[in-house]
């Protein structure tokens, strides 16, 4: 393999290096599961840390990056009426097609995260169309916050209900999401598009951690949820303040 074929394969294989933080968060979450509520708290704190600390921030970085950002209020307002239109259909149901309801939300977060993980695959790619060091730098920084996206995934999905089998599929899911993005960008040039997935997804993953999942976590009127939370929020600062000084 010459030098210019292992540059082009470069964003694959550390792609493929997220299998492993996303699967051990993943693990992390089965492990401690009658710790949920803690898991819960820290995994609100991780995804509004993603969104505030990390997507925002590249948005607004881009050229024109205001304009994107009615994209993502619409994310939070499209997560929003997903929750509306299943509290109304809960309250016409009976328990079981209640409980039904309430998994698939639970699944439609979860495949909100995978998708995001997919774009991380795509972030590593187009890092690697501008220069070898933004794209080492880009999946440097996935690899390290890809940790709470495994946790977060089988979180989510434990948390409204699912099985965990349900569970393990989404965080099988999440875990190749990454590898089909990066794979996506030696096809495709999706660099133009990028900017409105990644607002939109921002709008999606505030809704997510502050309407869905601290929520949850506050139902057990536990002190340390509050700890958790800041302990989510202050570990995806310091990953993206520690990648940002390199």
């Amino acid at each position: 393999m010459n030098h210019v074929s292992g540059m082009r394969l470069m964003p694959i294989l550390l792609a493929a290096v997220t299998l492993v933080s996303t699967g051990l968060g993943g693990m992390a979450a089965f492990r401690f599961r009658d710790r949920l509520h803690l898991l819960l708290g820290f995994s609100s704190g991780a995804v509004l840390g993603v969104a505030l600390f990390d997507i925002i921030p590249e948005v607004f970085a881009l050229r024109g990056g205001s304009d994107y950002m009615p994209f993502a209020a619409i994310g939070f307002l499209a997560f929003f009426a997903l929750e509306r239109y299943t509290a109304m259909h809960r309250a016409h149901e009976h328990a079981h097609a209640a409980e039904a309801h309430e998994q698939e939300l639970g699944a439609l977060s979860a495949a909100g995260l995978a998708l995001h993980s997919f774009l991380d695959g795509v972030a590593i790619g187009v890092g690697f169309q501008t220069s070898a060091q933004v794209g080492f730098l880009i999946a440097l920084g996935i690899i390290a916050h890809d940790l709470s996206d495994g946790l977060n995934t089988v979180t989510v999905v434990l948390a409204h209900g699912n099985p965990p089998r349900r569970a393990s599929f989404w965080l099988a899911v999440d875990m190749i999401a990454p590898l089909v993005g990066a794979a996506t960008t030696l096809i495709f040039n999706l660099r133009g598009a990028l900017p409105w997935v990644l607002a939109f997804f921002a709008g999606s993953f505030l809704y997510i951690g502050a309407s869905d999942l601290l929520p949850e976590a506050r139902e057990h009127d536990s002190p340390w949820v509050g700890v958790a939370t800041s302990l989510g929020l202050l570990a995806i600062y310091l990953t993206t303040r520690i990648l940002h000084g390199l």
